[in-house]
């Protein structure tokens, strides 16, 4: 536990400033605190965009290569893996390149973001830093007398329920000072989107009967379908697509979509709401990078970045020789 906490704290705590930051300039706007944060990551992840898109086209291009070497060494799995690696090793590639990079790049965002929504108290009002140690424990435990706390979610999501539940506070927390109930309640009244409270989770107000809450996950689910769609019509313009492609991101179309609307439906909707927000923001970026680094310029210097890099190698390998050569004399 103390291990996830402290991994919690590295992430969650800088994005909490930084949400509270936004949360403020803007007028104790929550919603646009959370729009504005999640155009603020996809900009610094720019960069990391730009060169994942030029790994794509280098992927693509070298997909015919790729598929003589696995005819050539069909019946030699060992030789197939090696002679793949080799040719990676030719050309500059690798694997980390291609995609994993930027996950890894965009996993510590997702953790700390995803945990200053968890914990406003924790991450964004810093209730422990302002009333004293232990001040958020005796909150969550007069609110769980409110709710149901048999299942891991409900825990997960005690400082959520404390926000939801804040009119109530007075009613469960003996002593609660004027100055700590007025910062949760202000608070809490700012924690709504579209009607609905951030900490809400659609799931259960649709068993409430409240099916208005609904329009979370769709926008969220046709938000992930647009942002598909665009992915595949951007992967089939890329030189070297081939049919195994086109039925891999095929399918990819379908999952991301459907993992979308599940996410939204059963997590809380501030959460719905940031990921439809970013489906919508991968869509625009996608847009504004075919129009700024259209295939044909993203291949012309993917090419000339495999010239340069083969270039170095040839000049090290000659370098090396030569080294060798005079050791021997």
């Amino acid at each position: 536990m103390g291990i996830y906490n402290f991994i919690y704290n590295i992430f969650s705590v800088p994005f909490g400033y930084a949400l509270h930051f936004l949360y403020q300039i803007n007028g104790h706007n929550y919603l646009a605190a959370v729009i504005i944060f999640a155009v603020i990551v996809k900009l610094i992840l720019l960069p990391s965009s730009i060169s994942q898109q030029k790994n794509t086209a280098k992927t693509q291009r070298m997909n015919a290569r790729l598929q003589r070497i696995r005819e050539k060494y069909a019946d030699d799995q060992q030789a197939q893996n090696e002679a793949i690696q080799e040719f990676y090793s030719k050309e500059g590639f690798s694997s980390m390149s291609s995609g994993c990079g930027t996950l890894l790049i965009q996993f510590p965002i997702i953790i700390g973001l995803y945990g200053a929504i968890y914990k406003p108290l924790s991450y964004i009002l810093r209730i422990d830093h302002q009333f004293g140690e232990g001040t958020i424990a005796k909150l969550t435990k007069a609110v769980s007398s409110l709710i149901d706390t048999s299942n891991a979610r409900s825990q997960a999501m005690m400082e959520i329920q404390v926000v939801t539940k804040a009119t109530e506070l007075k009613d469960v927390m003996t002593g609660i000072s004027q100055n700590l109930y007025s910062t949760i309640h202000d608070f809490s009244q700012h924690f709504t989107a579209l009607g609905f409270n951030f900490g809400d989770i659609p799931a259960t107000l649709i068993k409430e009967g409240n099916k208005a809450v609904l329009i979370i996950p769709i926008v969220a689910f046709a938000t992930a379908m647009i942002s598909s769609i665009y992915s595949l019509i951007h992967t089939r313009k890329m030189p070297g697509s081939n049919q195994q492609t086109m039925m891999s991101m095929g399918c990819m179309m379908l999952f991301m979509p459907l993992m979308s609307l599940w996410l939204a439906y059963q997590f809380p909707v501030g959460i719905g709401i940031y990921w439809a927000v970013n489906s919508l923001l991968g869509a625009l970026q996608m847009v504004l990078l075919d129009i700024f680094y259209p295939p044909n310029k993203v291949v012309a210097e993917v090419m000339i970045d495999e010239s340069i890099v083969r270039r170095q190698k040839e000049v090290l390998s000659k370098q090396a020789a030569e080294a060798m050569a005079e050791a021997k004399n």
